[in-house]
């Protein structure tokens, strides 16, 4: 039977809740986006007797997946296309350098020198960072189809997919995602007011910071975007701000 901890070798509240993993709530949207993206091409592959053109595409509709987790859809835009980008510059260096020796081993050596100090910019550069070095090692790794434009090409256009369906729904949800998520946090700090004084209040509290954060990441982000001043964003970020007062008046 395994032995309690002692009160000196307890671990401090605030790394068991730091360590302890939470459920986080499925996005329906982004799984329905995933599974068309990646298994169109593989079927329009294999309908035109090219599956190898097919599952290209489709390795970059899991790449455009990987960037695809932003609410904003300005910052859709921002997340999915650039690591595309970046990861079909990897494609094309590695394809150049397949079969060459040390010349290969070179090239992918200076390409992951690149990949992990773009990895220290932020979270956008880390999964162009990731891209460029996963597609520059299946480039150099494996002979590709066609010309050497054709598998960037083929990637490009896969990530580009999941873009063109996450953006779909834009002309009629523009500014909803802004919105909801300020709505979500009044409602996260209604409940932690609701809660002041019993046992779950330290658990909703770090909730609303949370929630906090992502809302003014959400909306700054698209304040960043938005030409002019727009009266909309003004008031979100009014009525976020007021917020601040609320949370610090719980304790």
């Amino acid at each position: 039977m395994p032995r309690a901890f002692t009160v000196g070798l307890t671990p401090p509240d605030w790394l068991v809740r730091n360590l302890t993993p939470l459920r986080a709530p499925v996005n329906r949207a982004a799984v329905a986006r995933a599974a068309v993206s990646m298994a169109l091409p593989l079927a329009v592959g294999l309908a035109c007797g090219q599956p190898a053109y097919g599952a290209l595409a489709s390795m970059g509709a899991l790449s455009g997946v990987i960037g695809d987790t932003a609410d904003a859809y300005r910052m859709r835009i921002f997340n999915i296309a650039v690591p595309q980008l970046f990861g079909a510059v990897g494609v094309t260096i590695g394809a150049l350098v397949f079969g060459h020796g040390w010349v290969a081993v070179g090239a992918v050596t200076g390409v992951a020198l690149v990949s992990g100090m773009m990895s220290s910019i932020g979270a956008v550069a880390s999964v162009a960072g990731l891209l460029l070095l996963l597609n520059c090692v299946i480039g150099a790794g494996i002979p590709l189809p066609g010309s050497w434009w054709l598998a960037p090409v083929l990637l490009s256009g896969g990530g580009l997919l999941v873009l063109l369906l996450a953006l779909l729904a834009w002309p009629l949800r523009s500014g909803v995602p802004e919105r909801a998520a300020v709505a979500d946090t009044y409602r996260k700090v209604g409940d932690l007011l609701a809660a002041s004084g019993t046992g779950a209040y330290e658990d909703l509290r770090l909730t609303v910071t949370r929630s906090l954060n992502e809302s003014y990441d959400v909306v700054l982000a698209r304040r960043v975007f938005h030409h002019g001043r727009s009266p909309d964003l003004v008031r979100l970020l009014a009525q976020l701000n007021a917020l601040t007062p609320v949370v610090e008046s719980a304790p």
